[in-house]
């Protein structure tokens, strides 16, 4: 059973203690991950703490959580509320700690079939945050964070309908791109310059370290 916390989160649970560090799951929804802790602000059958994220990040203290995961959550954030978001990322996560989000692409046809979709998500999005990135192409650096690396980018198809020839499966599409693109950064790059809107990307994984001093 979900502990839920006021709004003014005047009774909020207190962080488990973990030798290896607490890992949050943010938006967390029915999709339990295990050794995290799932915080969300419906009834979700993972969620640990039915609380707004944002408002439960602010109530932990500085460099308490060594993980941060979240999956087809932030997409979901107003784009003016997504780098105040991140900063609360910063504050509570641990010199040497990890972020991992993952998040609909903005050539994924079914993002503008959700009208609580907010956020468009590309390959560089998060170079835009990080003040090092695994990625060739530089961008603007007005947002970066101070000590955040960017790691590592994958990208993620999925088939429309899986076809198969004298009743034996093949692989489609999707599971070749999946196979061969995630293997070169730069690839990756290319792939969604040139050809993401003759063939759709699903979902895109960003990896995420907070450098030690």
């Amino acid at each position: 059973m979900a502990i839920q916390a006021s709004p003014e989160h005047s009774s909020v649970p207190s962080l488990p203690d973990r030798p290896d560090g607490t890992r949050l799951n943010l938006g967390c929804g029915s999709k339990r991950k295990p050794g995290f802790l799932g915080i969300d602000i419906g009834e979700g059958s993972a969620v640990d703490v039915r609380m707004d994220a944002v408002t439960y990040l602010r109530s932990l203290p500085p460099n308490s959580v060594q993980e941060i995961y979240s999956s087809h959550f932030l997409e979901h954030v107003e784009v003016r509320d997504l780098h105040p978001m991140l900063l609360e990322f910063d504050r509570v996560l641990r010199p040497g700690g990890h972020i991992q989000v993952i998040v609909p692409h903005h050539s994924n046809p079914h993002y503008y079939a959700d009208p609580t979709h907010r956020t468009f998500f590309g390959v560089h999005t998060f170079s835009y945050f990080c003040d090092r990135s695994c990625l060739k192409r530089r961008v603007p650096r007005y947002t970066e964070i101070a000590g955040w690396s960017l790691l590592d980018v994958t990208l993620r198809f999925q088939p429309f309908k899986r076809l198969k020839l004298f009743g034996i499966k093949i692989s489609p599409i999707s599971a070749l791109l999946n196979w061969g693109l995630n293997k070169r950064m730069r690839a990756i790059e290319i792939f969604e310059y040139h050809f993401c809107g003759l063939y759709p990307i699903y979902e895109i994984s960003y990896r995420i370290e907070k450098r030690a001093a």
